[in-house]
């Protein structure tokens, strides 16, 4: 019992990120019932013998639907207002336009009766309606009815019988050249009547999308009922078209139901424990298997807060229908979990986050097939995300992955290729372009968390980095020296198991600290005084072991990530200065001397990459002391130092095995007799 409560306290702050994450997902999980059965087009029925529970209202098909709203789309009755004042107008100018030129055309009898003929004409084309061109083009509509406002009333109209301005002038001419004589007519010409014929209907917009709408709501989803009782399929049976649109009205029936009959809690209950199992894996595995996960905050965090965001982005998705689920990137999530952490992690996570998606998605199984297998060929594919061919390759066998694992599948339902919905290909090509986010996601997460990725790796390993420059020229001796570390540890990570890039740039940094004082250290020594030769042992050895410090402080000026500061931490762990220790117990031998003066400030390595460095760093620095140089010499010089710092205890807090470390130290020794020509002695015959 103590041991729980004690647990408790330690990881009360972890434990509380798991409750707080479960408890979002709960939410965002959309409360409908889950259908009991999987069903799929064209494959067959698995299940046991299905009977209607309920009279279901068979759902008409999308196709079915659109076909409906084309037609009403085409034959809805648009609605036009009646413009009289228009007319009114009109009139009132022809009328003053008329009394000019009557009195210059020299005409003395029949005005009045040549001028009601014409308003009469005017007053029938009117009547009859006269509409721009335009608008008619404008608003497509197949129905010869109309609907025309005048006054605020409505009434019906035909088509057919409303003019344009053009045929409604060569139907006043042609109503006026029968009964007038030949001055008449030159009269009016004059008069230039086109002028005077105006549309007076214009299109209401607004009244006919409303009544467009009205028509829209009203179109019925259904067509007829399968009663109670009846069988719908038995087991064995195809999901033809028929079924399958049977099964699906079902399904939307019976979630309907659930939501509404009110089974809320049982279904929050089951989603609950359902959430509370998979984020219960996830923190078992972490605990268990990924320690160094478990109890980093940050890294707790940032898992979960992935897990969270993903279920509640597909939540989203499936609750409005935006967009196909499939668009969705899911390989970037083992992408990026990979890129900070390792492959084993990244394929957990990723399963316990499909698992639960594919509880509230359609077609659970396809979904968790599709994703599971695409997300396996990201994270085998994207080793190096830092190399931009690899990204590219990436993106190719996710999207290849995606198009034949569904090809698969179409083909084991037994599905005719021209009931494939080819626009999932397009999904599928889309969804892998995304995994392109990745290099902005790293770096935004790299910035909140803390994190560091082989891509800022490789920008830091860069030689021409200015601290790594200045390095090279106040220091050159152990500039040289760094490249020797970082090229043997390197060497081993890749052998051993590790990240080499990581290894290469915390090698690459761990000695900047003797930009401060390089002279009195004996790489960068030319001439033939030491400077320690005017100092007491204590004073040189303090210098010394002040590179470490030194270089905590230079790195963080120049904003080095703090994996990589902790490479410069732990690179001498909690050693001594042996060489000036010994000589300072040679000066006191009647006294004890204090070893803590003497002592690096560690902490010790606590990591395989770190443990690596700090045998490469000393092995390399005390090979070129060897006087003699030869096979037996540099196994000696390896093991000797190797066996030291294992006895310190400098390893005991990384996750190194004894295998390892021998694997380590053979590497070593056989780049060391080839840094140095060293030729292996060949036994004599």
């Amino acid at each position: 019992m103590s041991n729980i409560v004690l647990f408790l306290r330690t990881h009360a702050y972890v434990i509380l990120l798991y409750i707080v994450s479960i408890l979002i997902v709960c939410f965002l999980l959309p409360r409908v019932g889950k259908f009991p059965y999987e069903f799929q087009r064209g494959k067959i029925w698995g299940h046991e013998e299905l009977f209607a529970p309920f009279d279901i209202p068979i759902l008409k098909t999308q196709q079915e639907l659109d076909t409906e709203k084309d037609s009403l789309n085409k034959t809805f009755v648009l609605y036009y207002n009646e413009l009289p004042e228009v007319v009114v107008q009109q009139k009132k100018l022809f009328s003053q336009t008329f009394d000019e030129q009557w009195e210059n055309s020299g005409l003395q009898d029949g005005r009045n009766q040549l001028y009601q003929t014409i308003v009469a004409v005017l007053d029938l084309v009117y009547g009859r309606g006269i509409l721009q061109t335009d608008e008619n083009t404008e608003n497509q509509s197949l129905s010869d009815q109309m609907i025309i406002i005048k006054n605020n009333i409505a009434s019906e109209g035909d088509r057919n019988h409303i003019l344009t301005p053009k045929v409604a002038y060569e139907l006043v001419m042609a109503s006026l050249e029968k009964e007038d004589s030949h001055e008449e007519m030159l009269f009016l010409k004059s008069l230039n009547l086109n002028n005077f014929i105006q549309p007076n209907l214009s299109f209401n917009a607004d009244i006919s999308q409303k009544a467009k709408n009205g028509q829209i709501s009203r179109i019925s989803y259904t067509k007829g009922v399968v009663p109670a009782n009846r069988k719908i399929i038995e087991r064995g049976e195809l999901v033809n078209d028929e079924k399958y649109n049977v099964l699906t009205s079902m399904r939307h029936e019976f979630e309907n139901r659930v939501g509404v009959s009110g089974d809320f809690k049982q279904i929050w209950a089951g989603q609950a424990i359902v959430v509370v199992i998979c984020f219960l894996l996830v923190f078992v595995f972490l605990k268990y298997f990924r320690p160094e996960i478990f109890s980093n905050i940050l890294r707790t965090t940032f898992l979960l807060l992935i897990i969270v965001l993903f279920i509640g982005l597909s939540c989203i998705v499936v609750r409005n229908d935006y967009f196909s689920l499939y668009i969705l990137p899911f390989v970037l999530l083992p992408v990026i979990i990979c890129t900070f952490f390792d492959a084993r992690t990244a394929n957990f996570i990723y399963i316990v986050i499909l698992l639960l998606i594919g509880l509230i998605v359609p077609n659970g199984f396809e979904f968790v097939f599709l994703n599971f297998v695409a997300g396996l060929m990201g994270i085998i594919n994207v080793r190096s995300i830092y190399r931009r061919g690899s990204l590219f390759r990436s993106i190719t066998m996710v999207i290849l992955a995606y198009c034949v694992a569904y090809s698969a599948l179409v083909l084991m339902q037994g599905i005719y290729i021209r009931q494939i919905d080819w626009m999932n290909y397009v999904r599928f090509a889309i969804n892998g372009a995304l995994i392109f986010v990745a290099y902005p996601s790293i770096f935004i997460f790299e910035k909140i968390f803390g994190f560091i990725s082989d891509i800022t790796l490789m920008e830091l390993s860069d030689t021409n980095q200015p601290l790594l420059r200045k390095l090279s020229e106040v220091a050159p001796g152990t500039f040289q020296h760094v490249l020797q570390v970082a090229n043997l540890s390197e060497e081993v990570i890749r052998k051993i198991g590790g990240n080499p890039l990581l290894v290469r740039t915390g090698a690459l940094y761990h000695d900047v600290g003797k930009i401060n004082r390089p002279g009195y250290f004996i790489e960068n020594q030319t001439g033939s005084r030491n400077p320690h030769e005017d100092i007491n042992p204590v004073n040189s050895a303090q210098i010394i072991v002040e590179h470490v410090t030194n270089g905590i402080e230079i790195a963080r000026k120049d904003s080095i990530p703090q994996h990589i500061i902790d490479f410069i931490r732990t690179h001498h762990g909690t050693t001594t200065v042996r060489y000036f220790y010994n000589l300072q117990q040679k000066k006191e031998l009647d006294n004890q001397v204090d070893r803590s003066k003497f002592a690096y400030p560690g902490p010790n390595p606590f990591s395989k990459e770190m443990v690596v460095l700090m045998m490469c760093d000393s092995i390399e620095a005390a090979s070129r002391s060897l006087k003699e140089i030869n096979q037996h010499t540099i196994s000696d010089l390896v093991d000797n130092i190797v066996n030291y710092q294992i006895l310190e205890d400098q390893y005991n807090d990384a996750n190194i095995t004894y295998r390892e470390i021998n694997t380590a130290k053979q590497i070593i020794k056989n780049r060391l007799m080839n840094i140095h020509h060293v030729r292996i002695e060949y036994p004599k015959t």
